[in-house]
C-alpha cells in the first residue's frame, strides 16, 4: 500500500471516531469564502474560526519552554493516529491528521524526535515526502512566519489545487525565469508578493541544490534566528519537482497588534496566505478585509521590491566574496551603522579591538579570528583613522564606511582589519577610488574590466603558488646587489590591501554615481583573457609615452599581452628605450601621447582631490642636496652608503624605467631594484616613477652637491595608462578599443 493510500485510510478511521478532527473537517463545510483579487490575482478570503488557536498562538521563548509540545507523542490526544514514514534519506517523519483543517485532508507530517525548525537538513526530505503523496501539496511554515510549533520540525500536506499559486505557476503565467542550468530553473513571481521564486527541477538533487542557492541569499534578521524568514510548498508532478519559496520581512502585519478594534484584523501570513488564500478567525475580519487591504498586508510582511530585486541580480549573477585588507594597528575603533552578527550576538554602535597574548581581544574575550556578520542590504561598518596612500607624498588619515562583513584577525602584533566583500561590490568602490566617478562611461567600463581582471588573475596567481608547495621569493639579496618587487603575495591572511599597493579601495567613503554602478552591470563578469587564461591586467597613472613590460617591475615573466607599444595612435614608432642614450632624448623631450595632456577637464575625471596636487607627472622634476639625498637613501634603505657620489643607469625597461640602478657613495657601491624599489629609495615615499635620469652639479672632490631628478610618468607604466584612457575615452573610443590599445592582442570575454 503506497503511503498517500495508507494515510488517507488513517484519515477515514480518525474522522470515525467522532472527535476533535471529525468535528473541525465538518466545520469546513461551512467556511465561508469570498473571491478577492489583488492586482488580477485570484485570491480568495476563508473565515475559519475553528484556525483561531493556530491564528493566535503564542510562539515566544517562555510559552515554548513552558508548555508541552503538542507534536511529540507525550502531547497527542488518545484519538490521534500515526503513519510512520521514511525519507529517502531514512529520517522517520510521523503523519498525522491535523486537528485544525484549512482544507478537508489536511495533514502535518513531524519529525520523528523533538528538534526545533528549520529547514536546513530537511528540505530533500520535504522533496521525498511531495513525490509519496502525489496528489498532495507540502508546505513548510519557517519559525517566524506562521509555523505554531516553532520548536518541532514539521510540514504539512494538503490536497492539490487548493491555493491559487498552482494553477499560476503550472501556466508559468505571472513568472519571469531568473536563472537556468543542467539542475533546473529558477523564476520569479512577478505579481501579488514580493520575494516570491518558483524553483523546478527533474531531480531531487537539481531541486536541492537551487534551493541551496537560493537560501544563501536568504536574510537571517536577528540573533536570535537561524534562518530567513520564509515559507516553503513543493509538490511532484509530470516526474518534475516544483517548490515554491517565499521570502520575508515580517511575521505578522501591524493590523495584527492593532489596538484600534476597527483597525485589528487577525490574519497571520503563512504559506497558504503567501499562496492566494488568506484565513482569518474572526467575523469581524472576514467583514473588513478588502482586497486593497489584502495587498497592503501580503507587501507588508514580504520583502520590499529593492530585497526582492537584489536576491533576482544575485541569482543572476553571482559573485565571488573578496578578502580585502584595509589597515593593521595596534588598536582597531569600529562603530557598526546596522546590525552585526558575531557568536550569536548582535552588535550595533562603536567598539575597540586591541591585541592581547597575540590574539584579537574584543568584549574582554581573546579570539584568533572575529568576523561580524552583516546581512541587511544597506548595513555598513566604519572604520576609524584608515591610512590611504601609504608611503605616498598625499598620505593621510580617514574615517571610512564599508559594505560587506568585517573580519579581525592579528599579524606583526597588530589587528588587521578585513573587509569580506563580492568582487563586483567591490568594483563598485574601486572604480570610484582610482579615479573620479564622473570619468567618462568609457574609460569607467575599461576600468571595470581590467580591475576585474586582476583581482582574479590574483587570487588563481595565489591558489597556483599554493598548489605548487613552492618558496615564493621577491627578493634577491647579495652583498653587490639587492633586487626587489612588492606584488599581491606581500599578503598572506587576505586577497588584496585596500591601498595603492594593490588597488584603491576605500569603501562607500567614495560614493560611487550612477554612471559607476552601470558600468559594473554593463560589464558584470567581463574579463580580459589570453590564450585562455585571465590576463594580469596592470595599470598605472601614466606610463609617459611607451608602455613598460611586466618582467622589468616584477618576476622575469613575459607576457605578451603587456607589450611595448607607443600611447599614440598617430604615431606608432617605438624608440628602444633600453638604450641609455635614447632613453635620455626621450624623457628629456615632451613626445605626443595620449597621456601628455593638461586638459584640467580630463585629469579631474581620473584623479581624485587628493591626486590633482600632483601637477606635472607626464615629465617632472626633482631636486636633492648632498646632504639631503643621503640621509633620505640611507633612512629609506638602511645602507650606509656615505656621501653619494653617482647614481648610475645599469638597465632599463621598454619604457625607459630603470629597473637596476647603481648607487655609488663614499662608503658603499650597491645595485637596487626593480622599479619600485628604486622610487622607494630614492623619496620620502614613492618617487613619480623610475623613468628618470640624473644630472649632477657642484662637484668637489668627486662629489657633487647636488643631483636633479628629471623624469617621465606615474607608476610603473605596466598596461592601461589611466591619464591616456581617460584622453582615449574623450576622444570619443569605445572601451573595447581602450582595452585592446593597452593590452596587446588580448580578448575581452564573460566569465560570469
Amino acid at each position: 500500500m503506497s503511503l498517500q493510500e495508507q494515510i488517507e485510510q488513517m484519515f477515514s478511521r480518525e474522522l470515525s471516531a467522532h472527535g476533535r478532527a471529525f468535528v473541525n473537517n465538518q466545520a469546513l463545510s461551512g467556511v465561508r469564502k469570498k473571491e478577492m483579487p489583488v492586482d488580477g490575482f485570484p485570491a480568495e478570503l476563508h473565515f475559519n474560526p475553528a484556525r483561531v488557536a493556530s491564528v493566535m498562538a503564542k510562539v515566544d521563548e517562555q510559552t515554548l519552554r513552558t508548555r508541552q509540545c503538542f507534536l511529540c507523542s507525550k502531547g497527542l490526544s488518545p484519538e490521534q493516529l500515526t503513519t510512520v514514514c521514511k525519507s529517502d534519506s531514512g529520517t522517520e517523519y510521523w503523519i498525522r491528521v491535523n486537528p485544525f483543517p484549512i482544507f478537508n485532508h489536511h495533514f502535518t507530517v513531524s519529525l520523528s524526535y523533538h528538534k526545533r525548525q528549520q529547514i536546513e537538513g530537511h528540505f530533500a526530505d520535504m522533496l521525498s515526502l511531495a513525490r509519496a503523496l502525489p496528489a498532495y501539496l507540502t508546505f513548510y511554515n519557517g519559525p517566524m512566519c506562521g509555523a505554531s510549533a516553532p520548536d518541532h520540525m514539521h510540514f504539512q500536506a494538503i490536497p492539490k489545487g487548493c491555493l491559487p499559486v498552482e494553477n499560476m505557476v503550472r501556466s508559468g503565467e505571472n513568472l519571469r525565469m531568473v536563472k537556468e542550468s543542467e539542475q533546473g530553473s529558477i523564476g520569479k513571481i512577478t505579481k501579488y508578493v514580493e520575494g516570491g521564486f518558483v524553483i523546478r527541477s527533474t531531480s531531487a538533487a537539481g531541486a536541492t541544490s537551487l534551493f541551496d542557492t537560493l537560501y544563501a541569499l536568504g536574510t537571517i534578521q536577528t540573533a536570535k534566528e537561524w534562518e530567513p524568514r520564509m515559507n516553503i510548498l513543493s509538490w511532484w508532478e509530470n516526474n518534475i519537482f516544483t517548490t515554491v519559496v517565499y521570502f520575508r520581512a515580517e511575521s505578522r502585519p501591524e493590523c495584527f497588534w492593532a489596538e484600534n478594534p476597527n483597525d485589528r484584523i487577525l490574519i497571520s501570513p503563512a504559506s497558504v496566505e503567501m499562496s492566494g488564500v488568506a484565513i482569518v478567525s474572526s467575523a469581524e475580519s472576514f467583514n473588513h478585509l478588502t482586497a486593497q487591504r489584502l495587498g497592503e498586508i501580503i507587501r507588508e510582511v514580504s520583502l520590499t521590491k529593492h530585497q526582492s530585486f537584489l536576491m533576482e541580480q544575485k541569482l543572476k549573477r553571482p559573485q565571488e566574496t573578496l578578502s580585502v585588507g584595509i589597515f593593521s594597528q595596534k588598536e582597531v575603533n569600529f562603530v557598526f551603522n546596522s546590525p552585526f552578527v558575531f557568536e550569536g550576538k548582535t552588535f550595533q554602535g562603536g567598539y575597540r579591538a586591541a591585541v592581547q597574548g597575540g590574539k584579537v581581544l574584543f568584549e574582554g574575550k581573546q579570539y584568533d579570528t572575529v568576523i561580524f556578520s552583516n546581512d541587511s542590504e544597506n548595513g555598513s561598518f566604519e572604520l576609524k583613522d584608515v591610512t590611504i596612500g601609504v608611503n605616498f607624498h598625499w598620505e593621510r588619515k580617514e574615517n571610512q564606511v564599508f559594505a560587506g562583513n568585517l573580519k579581525l584577525i592579528v599579524e606583526n602584533d597588530k589587528v588587521t582589519a578585513i573587509n569580506l566583500i563580492g568582487i563586483e561590490d567591490y568594483l563598485l568602490s574601486v572604480i570610484s577610488s582610482e579615479m573620479s566617478a564622473t570619468a567618462s562611461k568609457q574609460l569607467l567600463k575599461a576600468h571595470a574590466v581590467i580591475s576585474r581582471s586582476w583581482i582574479l588573475a590574483q587570487i588563481q596567481k595565489n591558489k597556483e603558488i599554493a598548489q605548487s608547495k613552492t618558496q615564493y621569493s621577491a627578493t634577491v639579496d647579495t652583498e653587490d646587489e639587492l633586487i626587489k618587487w612588492y606584488d599581491r603575495e606581500d599578503h598572506v591572511n587576505f586577497d588584496v590591501c585596500a591601498d595603492d599597493h594593490c588597488q584603491r579601495y576605500q569603501g562607500l567613503t567614495r560614493a560611487s554615481t550612477q554612471a559607476v554602478r552601470e558600468v559594473i552591470d554593463e560589464t558584470w563578469g567581463e574579463v580580459l583573457t589570453y590564450d585562455g587564461k585571465i590576463c594580469d591586467a596592470r595599470f598605472s597613472k601614466c606610463c609617459g609615452g611607451v608602455f613598460e613590460e611586466f618582467q622589468y617591475c616584477w618576476e622575469n615573466i613575459k607576457y605578451p599581452y603587456l607589450a611595448k607599444v607607443r600611447d599614440s595612435k598617430t604615431n606608432t614608432e617605438v624608440p628602444d628605450l633600453t638604450i641609455e642614450e635614447n632613453a635620455r632624448k626621450w624623457i628629456l623631450s615632451s613626445p605626443e601621447a595620449f597621456c601628455n595632456t593638461s586638459d584640467k577637464k580630463i585629469l579631474s575625471q581620473v584623479l581624485n582631490n587628493y591626486d590633482q596636487e600632483t601637477v606635472n607627472f607626464y615629465r617632472w622634476k626633482q631636486e636633492y642636496g648632498q646632504k639631503e639625498l643621503s640621509e633620505l637613501i640611507l633612512s629609506r634603505s638602511g645602507v650606509d652608503y656615505g656621501d653619494i657620489i653617482d647614481l648610475i643607469p645599469i638597465a632599463r625597461g621598454t619604457s625607459g624605467r630603470l629597473w637596476k640602478l647603481k648607487i655609488v657613495g663614499t662608503k658603499k657601491t650597491k645595485i637596487i631594484g626593480k622599479e619600485l624599489e628604486i622610487r622607494r629609495t630614492l623619496s620620502t615615499s614613492h618617487l613619480y616613477s623610475s623613468a628618470f635620469v640624473v644630472e649632477k652639479e657642484g662637484v668637489e672632490d668627486g662629489i657633487p652637491s647636488k643631483f636633479r631628478i628629471i623624469g617621465a610618468g606615474w607608476g610603473h607604466g605596466v598596461g592601461l595608462c589611466q591619464i591616456g584612457a581617460a584622453v582615449m575615452g574623450e576622444q570619443g573610443y569605445k572601451y573595447d578599443k581602450i582595452l585592446l590599445h593597452y593590452y596587446v592582442g588580448a580578448t575581452i570575454d564573460k566569465q560570469y
